[in-house]
């Protein structure tokens, strides 16, 4: 009777314990709930207020380029940009317009249904879905197509106002810039002027050099400028202008070469082959030298395409014939299997002479800028990181090859980037440095009849009966 009393008495404080720890456990279970609530709130409210996106495309297709930022920064007022879209919704482009508000406070965009705002559509001159128009106060400029490279020129049209005038010389059978064939400078020329440039076509023996000229570009003379032309070229660059020069081979121009002599530079009567880096894979043969890689300059900067060059001349460097003082860098030369050919162009049988051809690396493009005057200690400083000397203000641009700008062979790989890029350099213009469109890589794998049988056989025969296999091993040793 004792211990059943006691049992008795026992359970009261045990129920209680129990009961208490049942409490304890729900209101800790409350707590977390609603802590857990209170988070989701609170991530939500984080995210619909703070949005933010990462682009894991390896090839960064959802996002801009560095160039592109590098011009939404420097804008110092309000851009509007203005798409016009069916039913004023697209996807795509929303979030391309977005990346540039998101780059800078200065941008807003705005999609537009032209059937709901005919006013609108009238005063920015609608003419079809897809039309995009950047506004920064004057006349709104047009951009030939929704992608980076039109938006980013457009915003660069619109803030900067009128476009650079770049001349182009005529009179020595010079490509043309509208010659559409595939030795004219059509391609070259459109791409210019959607960068907000205007082309102006110069006589020299005419009418000089106008002083609006940003840039000159000789293209290709077929024959040699006047002695008259020659030094109204060298008072032009010794005033600050700045040239473009595209020798061709086999033509002999000693006037034209005399003025780049002045900076220390020799085009060669010769042609390039290369043996090693050339354009035979292309269809094309050894006087062919391709270029992979270049010295560290503005227009090479994070570049990474290949160009191609045909039949050019080789420019090496000279002593300064002048009291100058400049800086030259060959940007892109040949490599060390290939040498300037003097003799005949036979075809593809060719072979070096030691004793009156030079032997690579030549140089393909030479960029001459004025001389920076550097410390002991900066120059010390540079020797030792590895640095690029420091340049002054640009002068002029030589390349013994005009064929790699013309229409055949302008949109291989980075033809087009390296011309471009060179006339935004000696323009002073770096932030324009073209913009190539982000292109999805070809990951497809090809597949050989073999390899189709082994994968068959892989996934539909093998894996399938592995685990059967196992299981019968397993019961194997079980039942022995």
């Amino acid at each position: 009777m004792s211990n059943a009393t006691g049992s008795k008495e026992n359970r009261g404080p045990r129920q209680f314990i129990r009961s208490s720890r049942r409490v304890t456990r729900w209101t800790f279970a409350s707590i977390q709930f609603v802590l857990f609530l209170a988070c989701g709130m609170l991530i939500t409210w984080v995210v619909n207020y703070n949005p933010a996106s990462w682009d894991l495309t390896e090839e960064q297709l959802f996002s801009l380029s560095a160039q592109s930022r590098s011009v939404l920064q420097t804008l110092d007022a309000p851009v509007e940009i203005t798409a016009f879209v069916e039913n004023g919704k697209n996807p795509g482009v929303d979030r391309l317009l977005l990346a540039y508000e998101e780059a800078s406070s200065q941008i807003s965009y705005r999609l537009v249904n032209p059937e709901a705002e005919p006013a609108l559509a009238a005063s920015l001159n609608f003419r079809a879905y897809g039309d995009l128009f950047v506004s920064a106060g004057g006349d709104p400029q047009r951009a030939p197509t929704i992608d980076e490279p039109s938006i980013t020129n457009a915003v660069l049209a619109a803030t900067r106002g009128e476009a650079v005038p770049v001349c182009f010389t005529i009179g020595h059978g010079e490509r043309g810039v509208t010659d559409t064939e595939r030795t004219g400078l059509s391609a070259a020329s459109i791409a210019l002027t959607q960068t907000n440039y205007r082309l102006d076509l110069i006589n020299l023996s005419a009418a000089g050099i106008p002083e609006t000229c940003r840039v000159v570009v000789i293209a290709g003379p077929q024959s040699d400028f006047l002695p008259e032309e020659r030094v109204a070229l060298e008072a032009y660059l010794d005033n600050g202008g700045r040239a473009l020069v595209l020798f061709e081979s086999r033509t002999d121009v000693p006037e034209l070469t005399t003025v780049i002599a002045r900076y220390g530079l020799q085009v060669n009567d010769d042609f390039v082959i290369d043996t090693a880096k050339n354009g035979q894979s292309f269809g094309l043969g050894l006087q062919t030298p391709l270029v992979d890689v270049y010295e560290a300059h503005p227009i090479t900067e994070n570049f990474r395409l290949m160009s191609m060059f045909t039949m050019p001349r080789s420019i090496t460097f000279a002593e300064v014939t002048g009291e100058l003082t400049t800086t030259a860098i060959a940007v892109a030369s040949t490599s060390q299997g290939s040498w300037g050919e003097t003799g005949a162009a036979t075809g593809d049988v060719y072979s070096y002479d030691d004793g009156s051809e030079q032997r690579g690396p030549l140089p393909l493009l030479i960029a001459v800028a004025e001389a920076v005057e550097e410390t002991p200690r900066t120059y010390r400083d540079r020797m030792r990181d590895g640095g690029p000397p420091p340049l002054g203000d640009p002068i002029l641009v030589a390349t013994g090859d005009a064929d790699f700008v013309s229409n055949g062979f302008f949109g291989w790989q980075g033809n087009g980037d390296l011309f471009l890029n060179s006339i935004n350099w000696l323009t002073g213009q770096a932030e324009l440095i073209s913009i190539r469109p982000k292109e999805i890589a070809n990951k497809r794998v090809l597949f050989t009849s073999e390899n189709r049988a082994a994968t068959f056989f892989l996934l539909v025969v093998l894996l399938p009966m592995l685990p059967a296999v196992t299981g019968a091993v397993i019961m194997f040793r079980k039942v022995k």
